[in-house]
C-alpha cells in the first residue's frame, strides 16, 4: 500500500499532503431532550423541531421560549422546567422542541415525521402516560423507529418516550407497558399541582439526561425546582412492600418527597418488565434506564469509529477483519476503564467477525458486553451478640 496517494512526477519537487487518522476515542456522551406540547394561540413553526440555545441558564431560557413558543405556554413552560432541574449543574443537555397548536388533541402526523428525523434520547411527552394510551402508543412508536438498528445513520442510537402520572392514588393501577421504549414516572398528587404533566416530564427528563458517562444510578437525585405535592399524604411511600415497591413491580418510576420537601427519583427504570413483551417470564436485569444508556452509548461508540475514513474508503479483506474485531476489543476495555463494562477479558475470545454468507462486501460482527449493573441495595445484617461480655479482673 501506498504511504501517500499524491499521483507521480517527473519534475524535481517536494509534494508533501496532509492526511487525518481515524478518532479512536470515545464519541460525546451529550443526551438530548425533545420536548413535545403545545404552544400559544397564533404561534409559529409547530409541527416542526425547533432548538433551544439556551439551555444552561433559565432567565435566557424563559425568554427564548417565551419569544418562540409564547408566554404561559404549555411549551414555554416545559423548555423552563427542563432548564430548572439541572440549575446549579455541570451538565446541559441539549434541548429540541416540537410544538404543537394549542388546541392539538393529540401528535399529528406531520409532527412525528419531523421528531423522527431528528437525535434525540429522550422524547418528552405533555401527555399523561397512564391516561391517554393513545398517545403513549404513539410516543412508544417514535422511540421504537428512532431505536432501530438503520437509524445509526441519521445520528440516533436510542431512544425513550417519557411521560409522567399523578392521578393514580395506588401504583398497583399502573399500566404494565413492559417495553423498554418507555419511561413512566410516577408522583401522585390529589391536588392542583403547581406544575403541569408537561413540566415535570420536562424537568424528569432533564435531569436523567444530565447523567453521562459512566451512567451512574439516580437514586435519592433530587429534581431540582420541582414542587412536592401541597398535601403530604399525596407522598408516595418508600420502601419493600410500600407504595415505591409496587410502582417499579409495574414497570414505572417512583418519585417521592423528601423530608426536606425536596422531589427525587426512587429509580429510574425502563417499562420493561419481560424479555418479549409477554409480562413473564420478569427479566431481573437490564431494565434500569441506565443499563440501556450504556448500551445505546456502546452502539454510537462502535458506528462512529467504524466511520472513520480508515474503515470506510477500504476493502473487505481479513486484515481489515482483524482489525475491526481489535478495534471493538479495545473499545470495550475503554468501556471498562470508564466503569461500564465488566469482565471484558473473559468475554473478548466471544468477540467473533465473519463475512457474511449472504453479501461478500459485508462482515457481521458479535460483541458480548457485560453492562455493569446499578448498586441499589445493600442488606445488612445486623447480630446483636453477647459474646465477649465476660469481665475479668
Amino acid at each position: 500500500m501506498s504511504l501517500t496517494s499524491i499521483g507521480s512526477q517527473k519534475t524535481p519537487g517536494r509534494p508533501v499532503e496532509i492526511t487525518f487518522a481515524g478518532e479512536t476515542g470515545l464519541p460525546s456522551d451529550n443526551q438530548e431532550l425533545l420536548l413535545i406540547g403545545h404552544a400559544a394561540s397564533g404561534a409559529t413553526g409547530t409541527d416542526t423541531v425547533i432548538t433551544i440555545s439556551n439551555v444552561s441558564d433559565v432567565d435566557a431560557a424563559t425568554t427564548e421560549a417565551e419569544t418562540k413558543f409564547g408566554a404561559g405556554s404549555e411549551m414555554a413552560k416545559m423548555v423552563i422546567a427542563a432548564v430548572a432541574a439541572n440549575e446549579g449543574g455541570s451538565t446541559f443537555p441539549s434541548i429540541k422542541c416540537c410544538p404543537l397548536e394549542h388546541d392539538e388533541t393529540t401528535i399529528p402526523t406531520a409532527a412525528q415525521t419531523a421528531i423522527k428525523a431528528v437525535k434525540a434520547e429522550f422524547l418528552v411527552t405533555c401527555y399523561d402516560m397512564q391516561n391517554d394510551t393513545t398517545e403513549r402508543d404513539i410516543l412508544k412508536a417514535m422511540a421504537l423507529a428512532m431505536s432501530g438498528a438503520q437509524r445509526v445513520h441519521n445520528n440516533q442510537f436510542g431512544t425513550f418516550g417519557l411521560g409522567v402520572n399523578n392521578d393514580v392514588s395506588d401504583p398497583a393501577n399502573l399500566t404494565m407497558f413492559d417495553t423498554q421504549y418507555l419511561i413512566g414516572c410516577w408522583l401522585r398528587d390529589s391536588g392542583t399541582p403547581d406544575y403541569s404533566l408537561g413540566e415535570q416530564a420536562a424537568a424528569m427528563a432533564a435531569k436523567i439526561a444530565a447523567n453521562t458517562i459512566p451512567f451512574n444510578p439516580l437514586d435519592d437525585v433530587t429534581i431540582a425546582n420541582l414542587d412536592a405535592p401541597a398535601s403530604q399524604s399525596d407522598w408516595p411511600t418508600v420502601g419493600s412492600g410500600l407504595e415505591s415497591e409496587t410502582c417499579l413491580e409495574q414497570g414505572w418510576t417512583p418519585v417521592y418527597v423528601k423530608p426536606n420537601g425536596e422531589v427525587a427519583f426512587v429509580r429510574t427504570v425502563t417499562g420493561r418488565i419481560s424479555s418479549d413483551g409477554s409480562g413473564t417470564p420478569v427479566v431481573t436485569a437490564y431494565y434500569d434506564v441506565q443499563d440501556f444508556q450504556v448500551l445505546y452509548y456502546w452502539r454510537k461508540t462502535l458506528y462512529t469509529r467504524f466511520s472513520q475514513p480508515d474503515l470506510k474508503q477500504t476493502k473487505a479483506s481479513t486484515e481489515n477483519a482483524r482489525l475491526i474485531k481489535g478495534e471493538a476489543i479495545r473499545l470495550a476495555v475503554a468501556f471498562e476503564d470508564q466503569n461500564m463494562f465488566q469482565a471484558v477479558s473473559k468475554l473478548a475470545k466471544d468477540f467473533l467477525i465473519e463475512r457474511s454468507l449472504t453479501d461478500r462486501h459485508r462482515f457481521d460482527i458479535k460483541t458480548p458486553v457485560n453492562v455493569i449493573p446499578g448498586l441499589h441495595v445493600i442488606a445488612t445484617n445486623i447480630e446483636a451478640t453477647t459474646l465477649y461480655d465476660v469481665v475479668t479482673i
